[in-house]
């Protein structure tokens, strides 16, 4: 076991950021997921117990274990290709980027090298030089990452440089991002289309869900800082004879279960979403369906990722 001080100067910070900061002091290489391996693997300890990547220290100085506490092992931790190849279906590809459709159940990125069956281990089985673009790591050339349970459009990076382009891009709000999602709820419709903008934080009541922030909620029910969040709902169509309502939905901003969370508080929730009330099913009904980005020719690329056939009325 090796101990480490780590220092928080603000409020509250996230665990692996803290640590993170700490050990950049000696191993200037290292990322975010590196360190984020050794909370998921269970090695980060404080009081003696493990703790989560997103545990938020407070103010002051903490004193965090790492089990088994090897340097080498870290600068070594790189995802790996799929050993199954390239098994996502692919999109679009040119020179610069590759889009891919990831399937519902599989993680965007891995958790440790040894997890090879996701979108970043599909990637680099196609286009193994992505290892050296963007994060490293185990997040090379991703630039956005969809829920494990949600399918659709990924988007990677071939080049450094365009890695940085389209990173500057999606915080600009010119990478325009729709998606389809079923809702069983029986609530009536309100009038199309409208906007969502409740905020949204993490929820303490739960690791795994986050909170719109409205007049109602107590700052004790929420940790951290609440993060804006802007979710246009543009069109619905119910069907009498399912009992559910499909939804297209373009989101302004990128933050976790924004979609989720949101409609969940419009009475929405969506089909298979059982963290926020959505009717038991086979799997979560979201779709990363069509993304809109200026590519580096100038020519407006409209990318669509093919609906899964098991999705009703397809």
């Amino acid at each position: 076991m090796q101990q480490f001080l780590v220092t928080v100067k603000g409020e509250h910070q996230r665990a692996d950021l803290a640590l993170l900061t700490e050990l950049l002091k000696t191993i200037t290489t290292l990322s975010r997921s590196h360190v984020k391996s050794l909370f998921h693997n269970k090695r980060v300890l404080m009081s003696g117990k493990p703790i989560p990547p997103s545990f938020l220290l407070s103010t002051g100085t903490h004193q965090l274990v790492i089990i088994d506490w090897n340097p080498e092992e870290l600068l070594e931790t790189n995802a790996r290709p799929s050993k199954h190849g390239p098994f996502l279906p692919t999109i679009y590809e040119d020179e610069f980027l590759l889009v891919l459709n990831k399937e519902s159940g599989i993680p965007s990125i891995p958790h440790t090298p040894e997890e090879t069956e996701t979108a970043v281990g599909s990637a680099l089985a196609k286009v193994p030089s992505i290892s050296d673009i963007g994060y490293k790591g185990l997040e090379p050339g991703i630039m956005h990452r969809l829920d494990t349970l949600t399918s659709g459009i990924l988007v990677f990076a071939k080049k450094q440089e365009e890695f940085l382009r389209l990173r500057a891009l999606w915080k600009t709000g010119k990478i325009k991002k729709t998606y389809r999602a079923l809702s069983g709820s029986g609530h009536p419709l309100p009038p199309m289309p409208f906007t969502i903008d409740y905020r949204i934080a993490h929820d303490v009541r739960s690791k795994k869900r986050m909170i719109a922030i409205t007049d109602d909620v107590p700052d004790k029910q929420i940790r951290g800082k609440p993060i804006k969040a802007v979710t246009h709902v543009l069109k619905a169509a119910q069907s009498m004879a399912s009992g559910l309502t499909e939804f297209t939905i373009e989101i302004e901003t990128g933050v976790m279960h924004q979609i989720r969370c949101h409609m969940a508080q419009k009475d929405f929730p969506i089909l298979g979403d059982t963290i926020y009330g959505g009717q038991p099913s086979s799997r979560l009904w979201l779709h990363a369906w069509r993304l809109t980005l200026p590519a580096v020719s100038g020519i407006v690329l409209t990318l669509e990722a093919k609906l899964p056939a098991s999705w009703p009325g397809y």
